[in-house]
């Protein structure tokens, strides 16, 4: 009998698609930012500070987390829920690698959860504290630590869950998280961890010789990379005629990545939520030897 939590997973849950067609799935990445607002939705920092929350909000979250005598902290409750999902995920793959994106959603995308009032509405929340930069921030740090005790808990029973770091703008932010990681016990490379890169920015692929050498392998997120290259607003339903996963732009980008990788011995993984929607870029993905897309 499949639960609704594990309904939720698979939707949650996306695997490799074959271009040609043939059977594909064994690459699956999961987004915590999905997992947080689809099956805990509570603000990752309102469990940082519960004592900035309203009493109403207090009791909703409890509610949330399933936790009926109010005894035990909010941080431990989402620990321990978010650690649960990974390991129901991670177990969907069997051998295969589970890739886990850190959170990178901004203050807009989060503004339902309950507890959002404890963050700050950005003016321009796309291009604001986001992936890298709000990892390393002060006032996020918590809510960092909380997310990597989740996934070093959930590896001790799921030894196929890799990390991917979203949004990455600068080595200096590549660094940073590589040193973070390291400080709260996932080390690149211990334990056989392997940490990716999310490509959403053209520096990515302009600079992607030196950011590889932070990573393990680089993840191409093509509707991001298409949105800050050709600076589309993905939020304005009104400009959807504009988007573009196949303009020549992107595509110089995308063989910049793949051309840095392939002397290199790491991977370079291409995800697109909607590459049946590209026959052009499914066809040039297939010439560049590009076989799967993660959809």
């Amino acid at each position: 009998m499949t639960t609704e939590n594990e309904l939720t997973l698979t939707a949650m849950l996306t695997s490799s698609v074959q271009l040609t067609g043939l059977e594909s799935g064994e690459v699956g990445i999961v987004s915590l930012d999905d997992l947080i607002a689809h099956d805990i939705g509570v603000h990752p920092c309102a469990v940082t500070k519960p004592e900035s929350l309203s009493t109403e909000t207090t009791a909703a979250i409890f509610d949330a987390l399933k936790e009926a005598d109010n005894q035990t902290p909010f941080a431990e409750l989402f620990v321990t829920k978010l650690s649960q999902l990974l390991i129901a995920a991670a177990a969907t793959q069997g051998d295969a690698p589970l890739k886990v994106c850190l959170t990178s959603d901004n203050s807009h995308s989060r503004s339902h959860l309950l507890g959002a009032e404890v963050e700050q509405d950005e003016i321009n929340p796309a291009m604001g504290l986001r992936g890298a930069s709000r990892l390393g921030h002060a006032d996020y740090r918590k809510a960092f630590e909380l997310e990597c005790e989740a996934i070093k808990r959930a590896r001790l029973d799921a030894k196929n869950i890799e990390l991917v770091v979203p949004f990455v703008r600068t080595f200096s932010e590549a660094a940073t998280v590589i040193d973070l990681l390291a400080e709260q016990g996932l080390c690149r490379g211990a334990d056989d961890l392997k940490v990716f890169m999310m490509c959403s920015v053209p520096s990515n692929a302009l600079l992607a010789e030196t950011f590889l050498q932070y990573f393990d392998g680089f993840i191409v997120d093509v509707e991001q990379l298409a949105q800050f290259t050709l600076g589309q607003d993905i939020e304005n339903t009104s400009l959807n005629y504009m988007s573009d996963a196949q303009n020549d732009a992107l595509l110089l980008l995308v063989k910049m990545l793949l051309t840095s990788v392939e002397s290199s011995n790491k991977p370079c993984l291409v995800y697109s939520r909607f590459i049946e929607d590209s026959p052009r870029f499914s066809s040039w993905l297939q010439e560049q030897g590009v076989t799967h897309v993660i959809s």
